[in-house]
């Protein structure tokens, strides 16, 4: 994605322990040109952020895990888990709302939803019409929030993950914007800034059965976190549908991870770009740092469900 040198950056000032000043001279700019980028007053020019991207993998990269890292982090996601979570996250009005805001806002922001957290909420919750927004922006708000509100009450029928559910969810979600809601794509799709090869259309029918196989093999186990990274990681790949394929992926991710009891996972948008790269990485190679991303934004959620249920 276009925004991740600035998280390339930030993570090579802390990974290195460089100044800003060493850094630039590693890139060859001046140290009033590195501060822009940092503080996204200014972008660079397209050689410059692939000279980026080069130091970035040659320095950092994503590192395996080794024994007693990958023990160590399922210990940290095991310690997440609190019993009978979803039955009581749908006894507490309060959590449920925090849940729904962060959720929703957070969601949409990473797909392009210029609405602030303030606005998502009135929108979701006091029904506001916010003027200079369009009508598909409102839409992506009550449609994500009624969707993930009956989610978390348990009215939705998440009893397993099927392709029923999945499309069901994409209905929901895109109702009243697009008239292919619910249908998979028969068009080619690409995502913007990553150069990755989706599932050719013809082909999406048999790569989600074959990817709800592997599923309920899974299922049949006592899975670890790890298996709804993979999941998501190649649900994505596939991308089914002609939009919406993150808010669903992500909403697939919260059922898979509150079935076991585990905290649900909310991508913050802040984290977008972070997100982007290990997502990507876990497609290309390995699904290690996204696991790790991801028992990162359990244990914040962790502590917000800790104000609320105690």
């Amino acid at each position: 994605m276009s925004e991740n040198y600035i998280y390339h950056l930030q993570v090579l000032l802390k990974s290195t322990g460089w100044s800003q000043q060493q850094l630039a001279k590693r890139l060859g700019v001046t140290h009033a040109a590195l501060s822009r980028w940092i503080n996204g007053h200014a972008v660079p020019q397209p050689r410059r952020r692939q000279a980026i991207t080069l130091l970035y993998k040659e320095i950092v990269g994503f590192q395996p895990l080794a024994a007693a890292k990958r023990r160590e982090l399922d210990a940290r996601a095991q310690k997440l888990r609190i019993s009978g979570l979803w039955k009581k996250i749908s006894k507490s009005s309060g959590l449920l709302d925090e849940l729904l805001l962060e959720h929703t806002y957070n969601s949409n922001a990473i797909e392009g939803s210029t609405l602030s957290k303030k606005q998502t909420e009135a929108i979701i919750f006091d029904k506001a019409h916010v003027s200079n927004k369009s009508l598909t922006e409102h839409l992506e708000a009550v449609n994500h929030a009624s969707v993930l509100r009956e989610i978390l009450l348990g009215q939705y029928p998440p009893k397993e993950v099927s392709e029923d559910l999945i499309r069901q969810l994409h209905r929901a979600l895109l109702q009243g914007i697009r008239q292919d809601a619910g249908v998979y794509s028969k068009h080619p799709r690409a995502i913007r800034g990553i150069d990755i090869v989706l599932t050719h259309p013809k082909d999406i029918p048999e790569e989600m059965a074959g990817l709800l196989k592997r599923w309920r093999q899974t299922e049949k186990k006592p899975y670890a976190f790890g298996a709804v990274a993979q999941f998501h990681a190649d649900f994505e790949l596939i991308h089914p549908f002609g939009d919406g394929n993150g808010r669903v992926g992500r909403l697939l991710m919260l059922i898979q991870l509150l079935r076991r009891d585990y905290p649900p996972v909310i991508v913050e948008n802040t984290r977008k770009a972070e997100y982007y790269e290990v997502l990507e990485y876990a497609q290309r190679k390995s699904v290690e740092p996204f696991t790790v991303f991801l028992v990162d934004e359990m244990e914040r959620t962790h502590a917000v469900l800790r104000r609320y249920l105690r």
